[in-house]
């Protein structure tokens, strides 16, 4: 008797748990059932990791039930997720909706400390933000004056994939350090051999770190307890290899560096962080440096992984659709022919720049973004949300809508042409996301797209390899960036002499 007493008062409690736990604020967006403590990590974790379906299903699932705007709970974290492009548009240009959840997988990253662009809010970001942006301009980030050092990179590349023609070949990691160059000419006047075995080893890193996914990230004392099980071990395998890196090139380039004209943005903040006397700056002393190391470790990220995922997507998607690498084989020729393309060319290229758009809408790249963070109680649309809430952008959602697109699972470059074969804009495509934490690198990132992309297809054919399983579109469920599945190319060139 006692026992089945206990047994009602555990239920008992469990029932007003639940209630309690899924009681929403006032004007508050609809969710799936929450459970106490978890919220709705077992459905997410079930979905992807037991069922292992794309995470975008789920997202689909929600927004069919309960519209374009719901909730969701990470852990102890409340979450509201926004499918709908113009509501992410208003969203992301309120400055009151562009605070960072500081969570220890990205403290982990700098050192302990969240430090620099990527994951900071508040007036450090800011102050971040708009001196690294007013600086990397200053040495011709962004500019028309980039497009040798990218071509540079092509080239190189192209080079290397002379080698391997005829033969299957991974691409997936044959990007990476071509884009980077690109950049780090500027950021720190280096530029690395595409095959540069240090280099191989911290883009592996990275992309393990990208990959990682668990429970450890929404409840930090699980790495106390089961640091092994929890998979904190193996990520904090992963993350000081680029900070080291990077953190021993700031403290060589310190003592080197004596004052004199700025040879790169990297000498640019050196010499800011010695005229710094504030000492609440985030400029000071051995805070900058550490910020230095910070802001280079999320420009490092960014121009390796980001733009060289896309070239691989790029790639794929053409080996499978090859009727439209026909179409862009045809317009390159006849548009630039055997000389190395130029930026100049771009205007005349219309299905060029219509495929890259339906690339960057069909990967979803980085599926819901960077997550932001209320910093008061805000509303979005007609909802309330308090403080301290999450607010995720469904891009993969929206860029997946049949609402919008008609056919979204259809890779179709023709979309984004209109009757007169110009190329549309749609409002809906964010793939850079939108408003005041847009990419610092997007128009960086759209000339090494098309640079890539024309150099590249302009030398090859590329085609499935026939002796392996043929590749698809479908991602792993990762953690911040969508990876397409492994899989094998052959590229053959086209006017082999």
């Amino acid at each position: 008797m006692v026992f089945l007493q206990l047994i009602a008062v555990l239920i008992t409690l469990l029932g007003v748990l639940m209630i309690v736990v899924n009681r929403k604020p006032k004007n508050y967006p609809k969710g799936p059932l929450q459970f106490p403590l978890l919220g709705t990590l077992p459905q997410m974790m079930w979905h992807s990791q037991v069922k292992n379906k794309p995470r975008r299903l789920l997202h689909e699932k929600y927004r069919r039930r309960f519209g374009k705007v719901y909730s969701l709970r990470l852990g102890p974290y409340p979450v509201v997720v926004l499918t709908d492009h113009k509501l992410i548009r208003e969203a992301w240009n309120n400055l009151q909706i562009c605070g960072r959840p500081k969570l220890h997988g990205a403290a982990a990253r700098t050192n302990g400390v969240v430090r620099g662009i990527l994951f900071m809010d508040g007036e450090e970001w800011q102050e971040q933000r708009r001196f690294a942006l007013r600086h990397l301009r200053d040495f011709g980030f962004g500019k028309r004056s980039m497009e040798n050092l990218v071509m540079d990179e092509v080239t190189e590349l192209i080079r290397g994939f002379r080698r391997d023609a005829g033969s299957p070949i991974s691409t997936q990691t044959r990007f990476n350090v071509a884009v980077l160059n690109s950049l780090w000419s500027i950021v720190a006047g280096e530029r690395y051999s595409h095959d540069d075995p240090i280099l191989q080893e911290i883009i592996k890193s990275i992309h393990r770190s990208l990959e990682f996914r668990g429970l450890v990230f929404f409840f930090p004392w699980l790495k106390d307890i089961f640091p092994k099980l929890s998979g904190w071990e193996e990520y904090m395998k992963c993350m000081p290899l680029s900070y080291e890196f990077l953190n021993k090139f700031v403290k060589g380039r310190l003592a080197a560096y004596d004052g004199g004209e700025p040879e790169h943005f990297t000498d640019v903040f050196i010499n800011e962080i010695r005229r710094t006397m504030d000492p609440n700056s985030s400029f000071y002393k051995e805070r900058g440096e550490a910020t230095l190391t910070a802001t280079l470790l999320d420009l490092f990220v960014a121009g390796i992984e980001t733009t060289s995922t896309s070239l691989t997507y790029t790639l794929l998607y053409l080996a499978l659709f090859p009727e439209k690498q026909t179409k862009l084989h045809e317009e390159i020729d006849r548009v630039i022919g055997s000389r190395l393309p130029t930026l100049e060319d771009r205007k005349r290229m219309p299905y060029t720049e219509a495929m890259i758009q339906e690339v960057l809408r069909f990967s979803s790249l980085v599926p819901t973004g960077l997550v932001h963070k209320t910093l008061t109680d805000v509303t979005v649309g007609k909802y309330s949300v308090p403080k301290n809430h999450w607010i995720m952008a469904n891009l993969q959602g929206v860029h997946h809508d049949p609402e919008i697109w008609g056919d979204p699972e259809n890779f179709r470059p023709e979309r984004f042409l209109s009757d007169d074969n110009e190329v549309l804009k749609h409002e809906a495509l964010l793939p850079f996301s939108f408003g005041k934490r847009v990419c610092l690198g997007e128009s960086l990132a759209r000339d090494e797209l098309f640079l890539f992309i024309t150099g590249i297809f302009q030398v090859f054919d590329v085609q499935t390899d026939p002796n392996s399983p043929r590749p698809t579109t479908e991602q792993l469920n990762s953690n911040i960036i969508a990876i397409p599945k492994p899989h094998q190319l052959v590229l053959k060139e086209r006017h082999k002499e």
